[in-house]
């Protein structure tokens, strides 16, 4: 195991992360814009997405609270658990499902490579997560183009929505450059 400064763009799939403490009560807080749960209307929601080239969501809650508000995500990434305790998989059509295993704190080459693969994949695409997504937002908004938005759940709080631009992306690379690396 390896735990270096730096980290380019290009080498995020190259490696296994793993999460640590520090960055743990750190990625507490958003990373993005928090729409507030009492704020979660289909407009609010659109108005802040509405030209994004993909539309990401990680996690069930997050994924099943746009399709209910009718809003397809061209990728979602699902575990069958809310809050750790075991769901039913949101109810929306997706032209392509693949599972992989990424364990809990951890951000697996498994699930790195596939979402690499998701980006050309036909959409809606679904990557059903054995084991645990919430770290997965990190690397979608490394791995995918500008002007995609990634939208993950902020517990008890509302949706968090990060635009994908140079600014984002250097942010989740400094992130990832934090994590326990393996190869």
């Amino acid at each position: 195991m390896c735990q270096s400064k730096s980290l380019r763009e290009k080498d995020v799939t190259k490696h296994e992360y793993v999460l640590t403490d520090e960055l743990r009560r750190f990625l507490k807080e958003p990373l993005g814009l928090l729409i507030p749960n009492d704020r979660l209307t289909y407009e609010e929601i659109i108005s802040h997405i509405n030209e994004s080239k993909m539309i990401i969501t990680v996690g069930d809650a997050t994924t099943e609270r746009l399709i209910r508000l009718g809003i397809t995500p061209s990728i979602q990434i699902v575990d069958g658990r809310e809050m750790r305790i075991k769901r039913d998989l949101p109810v929306s059509k997706i032209k392509a499902q693949v599972r992989v295993s990424n364990p809990a704190g951890q951000i697996s080459k498994e699930a790195l490579m596939m979402l690499s693969s998701a980006i050309r994949a036909e959409k809606p695409f679904r990557l059903i997560v054995d084991g645990e997504e919430d770290l997965l937002s990190l690397p979608s908004v490394a791995l995918f183009p500008n002007g995609t938005s990634v939208l993950y759940g902020q517990p008890k709080k509302g949706i968090v929505i990060v635009k994908v631009n140079r600014d984002s992306r250097r942010t989740v690379i400094s992130l990832l450059s934090r994590m326990v690396k393996r190869d």
